[in-house]
C-alpha cells in the first residue's frame, strides 16, 4: 500500500544509487591517479568498476521521474516547480560559486588549486553555471533542470493513448540510439547526446510513476528474463571492453548496453526493496535522505584525500591490492565527510540548509 507523499522503496533505492554513484568515482580515481590519468581501459579492475557502476546516474533519472508522476503531479506544477527552484537550482548555484573556487591542478603536485586571482575567479563562475563544469560531475544538474523543463510536454506524451502515445516510447528507446560522450579529460559531458541519454530514463520513470504499483506487478512476472538480460549485457559490456569495441559515429554500442543494463538493474532492485515493504534497509534510508547532497560534496570530498596522500597515490607501482584498498579508502571517507558536513550545515542553517547543499 503505498503512503501518500512516500514511497519507501522508491526512497530506498535512491540510497542504492547514490553509493554506485560514489563507487564508480571512488575507484575510479584508485585506478586513474597512479597512471596519471591515462588507465588501461582493458585492465580488469577498470573494466569490472565500469560494468559494475558506470552510468549509475540513470538511476537518479529514473527516480526522477517516478516520483513526479506518481507523487508530485497530484500537487501541481507551480509546487512542483517551486521545489526545483529552492531545492535543486539553488544549491547547485551555491556549490558552483564555491567549488568554482577549486580548480584542477596540471602542475602535478596535487589535484587542487585555487583561481589565479579574483577575476579568474569570478569569470568562471557564470560559464560553470551553465556547463556543469564547477565539480565534474555536476554536468547532470543543467541535464535534470532541461528535463524538468519539458516535464508536462513529457507527462502528456507518456499518458497518451495509442499511436499518440509513439514519440514517448521514441523518447524512452533514443538512448539506444544516440549515445552521451564517454568521459575524458577536457570532453563536457553535457552535449545532445547526454540531453537524450538521460531524458529517455526520465521518460521511462514518468510511464512506469503513473501507474506504478500495476507496472511493477507486471515487470516482476518478468523477473527471471530481468536479471537474465542484466546479467548478459554486464558480460557483452566486458567483452567489448576488453576487445576495444564501442562507438561508430554517435552511436555507443556500450552505452546503449549499459541502458538496458541499468534499467534492468533498476527493475530488479525495485521489486526486491518493494517486498520488503516497511523494512526497508536502514544503511540505504541514512544514505538516501542525504542523497542530493552527497551527489554534490562527494568529489571533492576525493580530491581532497587524493590531495593529502598525493605522493602515495601517484607511485605508478601500486599493486592491484593497494589500488582495491586505496578506493575503499576514497569510498568511505567521500561518504562520511559529505555526511558530516550535511550535520553541520543542519546545525548552523537548519531547514536552509537544504537551498545551500541539497539537504
Amino acid at each position: 500500500m503505498i503512503k501518500k507523499g512516500y514511497l519507501g522503496y522508491v526512497h530506498s533505492f535512491r540510497g542504492f544509487a547514490i553509493l554506485n554513484i560514489v563507487a564508480i568515482h571512488a575507484f575510479a580515481f584508485a585506478l586513474i591517479i597512479p597512471l596519471n590519468f591515462e588507465p588501461d581501459q582493458t585492465a580488469p579492475m577498470y573494466v569490472l568498476n565500469e560494468v559494475l557502476f558506470h552510468d549509475s546516474t540513470l538511476y537518479f533519472a529514473l527516480i526522477s521521474g517516478l516520483l513526479f508522476s506518481s507523487i508530485l503531479r497530484s500537487r501541481g506544477y507551480s509546487r512542483f516547480y517551486q521545489g526545483k527552484l529552492l531545492y535543486v537550482l539553488s544549491p547547485y548555484i551555491f556549490c558552483t560559486v564555491v567549488f568554482s573556487m577549486m580548480r584542477w591542478n596540471d602542475m602535478g603536485t596535487g589535484l587542487l588549486a585555487g583561481p589565479s586571482d579574483m577575476s579568474d575567479y569570478l569569470g568562471s563562475i557564470l560559464p560553470n553555471f551553465l556547463s556543469g563544469e564547477a565539480q565534474f560531475t555536476y554536468w547532470y544538474i543543467p541535464v535534470l533542470l532541461f528535463m524538468y523543463a519539458i516535464t508536462p510536454m513529457l507527462s502528456k506524451l507518456t499518458g497518451a493513448r495509442s499511436y499518440a502515445a509513439i514519440p514517448a516510447w521514441i523518447i524512452m528507446f533514443s538512448p539506444l540510439v544516440f549515445s552521451r560522450p564517454e568521459f575524458e579529460a577536457g570532453v563536457n559531458q553535457l552535449n545532445a547526446g547526454t540531453l537524450i541519454y538521460f531524458t529517455g530514463a526520465y521518460t521511462l520513470g514518468i510511464y512506469l510513476g503513473d501507474k506504478l504499483e500495476a507496472r511493477l506487478d507486471f515487470i516482476a512476472l518478468h523477473l527471471k528474463p530481468l536479471i537474465a538480460v542484466a546479467i548478459l549485457t554486464s558480460v557483452l559490456i566486458a567483452i567489448l571492453m576488453f576487445a576495444g569495441i564501442n562507438r561508430f559515429g554517435f552511436f555507443s554500442v556500450q552505452e546503449s548496453l549499459f541502458y538496458v543494463q541499468k534499467l534492468c538493474i533498476a527493475a530488479v532492485i525495485l521489486l526486491w526493496l518493494r517486498n520488503l515493504a516497511e523494512n526497508q534497509p536502514r544503511w540505504m534510508t541514512t544514505f538516501a535522505n542525504e542523497a542530493f547532497s552527497i551527489y554534490f560534496l562527494h568529489v571533492f570530498m576525493i580530491v581532497l584525500l587524493a590531495d593529502i596522500f598525493w605522493a602515495a597515490v601517484r607511485n605508478p607501482d601500486f599493486q592491484p591490492f593497494s589500488i582495491y584498498l586505496s578506493g575503499w579508502m576514497y569510498f568511505a571517507f567521500a561518504l562520511f565527510m559529505s555526511m558530516a558536513v550535511v550535520y553541520l550545515a543542519r546545525l548552523l542553517f537548519g531547514k536552509y540548509s537544504r537551498m545551500l547543499i541539497g539537504s
